[in-house]
């Protein structure tokens, strides 16, 4: 009686015009041998304000924890050629633009089928940004009277075109706060000036839910950040990835937490 083992192999195979030979582990030769087709997709790229670019080109696509990538064309497609069958985790980035990935793409290749992957990916580029000061200001008594305690988080940063723009707050009990050291993090619109006393209001229930405590210092810096919901999870580290922020964040400021 015939019997018939499946084992790992590294099998090299093409992918794209400019590619090259590659190699990817595949579970089964013979199967990665029958089974083997494309994959394909499309990735928009945006500019800070939200608006598509009209030349999508240069992104890099590639499977993870392999050597096999391609670029996208000036519609944003991208194809991934001669694929065995698995599952794959997909990244993709283009300098200037950060990083996303596309997980757990089941790849039957059945008959040599493509395999499409129906939904876009987004990309805006890095936030220009620069946010030269936050501007931390107490609820007024009046408010204070009604019985809510909190404070104003103005970011300042040069703005010629007063359009709103996207700025990340994140915050912590530790001064060395920042993009990778943080307890929490909020998303919010300003225009950048210093006066926007509406822009952005936290109350101290606000914070106590994060889990601060009343008279606790908390430490805040802004990075300037896109318009897309961009981050995600790294499946290795298990830390969150902010892949459109700004390189320029403010300097670290602090505020004791009112409340009784």
């Amino acid at each position: 009686m015939k019997k018939t083992f499946a084992f790992l192999l590294v099998l090299a195979i093409g992918c794209g015009k400019d590619s090259g030979n590659h190699s990817i582990a595949v579970p089964d030769v013979v199967l990665a041998q029958q089974n083997r087709a494309n994959i394909q997709g499309m990735i928009l790229l945006y500019d800070e304000d939200g608006n598509r670019q009209t030349d999508m080109s240069g992104a890099t696509v590639s499977i993870d924890n392999s050597t096999v990538s391609t670029k996208t064309g000036a519609d944003g497609k991208w194809t991934l050629d001669s694929i065995p069958y698995g599952t794959y985790d997909i990244s993709y980035s283009k300098q200037g633009y950060g990083t996303g990935k596309i997980m757990g793409i089941y790849h039957a290749a059945t008959n040599h089928a493509t395999t499409i992957i129906s939904n876009s990916e987004s990309m805006a580029v890095n936030s220009s940004i620069a946010v030269s000061n936050l501007v931390v200001t107490p609820f007024n008594a009046a408010i204070q009277a009604a019985g809510v305690t909190g404070v104003h988080i103005d970011p300042v940063f040069n703005n010629p075109s007063g359009k709103d723009k996207y700025v990340r707050l994140f915050f912590s009990d530790n001064a060395n706060v920042s993009s990778n050291n943080y307890l929490a993090e909020e998303k919010i619109r300003s225009n950048g000036a210093s006066t926007q006393l509406y822009d952005f209001n936290l109350t101290t229930r606000f914070f106590e839910n994060l889990g601060f405590k009343k008279g606790q210092t908390i430490y805040v810096k802004a990075y300037g950040d896109s318009f897309l919901a961009d981050n995600y999870t790294d499946p290795i580290t298990n830390t969150t990835i902010f892949p459109s922020l700004s390189t320029k964040p403010s300097a670290t400021m602090n505020f004791v937490l009112a409340g009784k």
